[in-house]
């Protein structure tokens, strides 16, 4: 368990990036040649581990890094703190607290309507980021980019289908519409993914879906399995593209939470990328891939049928053509099949 964006804005904004001990700002502005220097902590009240500052606590994990157990300070008094844990008990840190919160409301200005809009922007971000398992993105996504059979968890499909709903009936604050513009485009690519892997899905094992190999049901004519084996790799590329341009939808939600709400979201883990393989030479591909120029609109997806025939203009690809009937799918499979 980790201290959500919500959780984080909350802390500094309504702390006004201030320690609440010494009410000195913790966050010094950027100069001409260097970014913002932040010299403030986020600092907990009962420690995160038992055996920490004021740690022995009923609290679970969870708990200790929710917003109630959450002080700002400046890191000399985030050390003092932690060295006289007696004086500073947890009674006496929540008291400095909610003090020091009284005093940001009553003496500076503060935009209590733009810190409102930004703690509900991130609670619909955090509970994307979940569903999404943004976190273990490329743990998961390698199941459906391996060995040519795309394959997906029970559980992280149910999670995927929950976000698909999640994300329709959201109401959003007005101030951000690039946001909601951004979370709109990915619940759109992540329907068709969906619906695309599951066309030729079944279930393997009992706790995973995998793609059939459906050309196996030919009847024995070389011309039928030919064109079934064809239709499976048109198939498993469509997919592989669709998890790809997925990743670049949920690249472009970052960058604007980053650009709108929270400048640090997720700066220091990077981009989302997805990794293929084996391939036919035993290798495995890392693949960084995002919107570019003139293709980060407010709904940079413009559907399955036009996606078909635009992928092939996107920064990475699987797939050509927009059937196998399609000259383009044509002479890839003889270039990949060198006949």
């Amino acid at each position: 368990m980790a201290i959500s964006s919500r959780t984080r804005k909350m802390l500094w904004g309504r702390a006004a990036n201030r320690c609440a001990i010494c009410k000195l700002e913790v966050v010094m502005d950027e100069t001409g040649n260097d970014d913002e220097s932040v010299v403030g902590d986020e600092c907990h009240i009962v420690a995160r581990e038992v055996e920490g500052p004021r740690g022995l606590s009923p609290l679970t994990q969870e708990q200790r890094d929710r917003y109630n157990n959450l002080i700002l300070l400046c890191k000399i008094h985030h050390k003092q703190i932690d060295d006289q844990p007696n004086h500073f008990s947890v009674e006496r840190l929540h008291e400095i607290k909610t003090e020091h919160e009284q005093w940001v409301r009553g003496s500076l200005q503060i935009d209590a309507e733009k810190q409102r809009d930004d703690e509900l922007t991130l609670t619909i971000i955090d509970k994307w980021s979940e569903l999404a398992q943004i976190d273990d993105w490329l743990s998961w996504t390698s199941w459906i980019m391996g060995s040519g059979q795309p394959h997906m968890g029970k559980e992280v499909d149910a999670k995927l289908k929950e976000l698909v709903e999640y994300l329709f009936s959201r109401i959003y604050p007005q101030r951000y519409p690039e946001i909601r513009q951004a979370l709109e485009n990915f619940r759109l690519v992540l329907s068709d993914f969906l619906r695309v892997f599951h066309k030729h899905s079944i279930v393997l094992g009992g706790d995973s879906y995998t793609t059939e190999k459906f050309y196996r049901h030919a009847r024995g004519y070389a011309e039928e399995r030919k064109k079934l084996e064809w239709e499976f790799d048109f198939h498993v590329d469509l997919v592989q593209d669709l998890l790809l341009e997925l990743t670049r939808a949920a690249n472009y939600i970052c960058d604007m939470v980053r650009a709108y709400v929270m400048p640090s979201y997720r700066l220091h883990d990077g981009l989302l990328i997805v990794e293929s393989g084996p391939h036919m030479d035993f290798t495995f591909h890392r693949y960084r891939t995002e919107y570019r120029d003139e293709q980060r609109t407010a709904i940079p997806y413009p559907g399955l049928t036009e996606f078909l025939t635009i992928r092939s203009l996107r920064d990475h690809k699987f797939g050509a053509g927009v059937s196998i009937e399609d000259p383009l799918f044509i002479e890839r499979q003889r270039e990949l099949n060198n006949f």
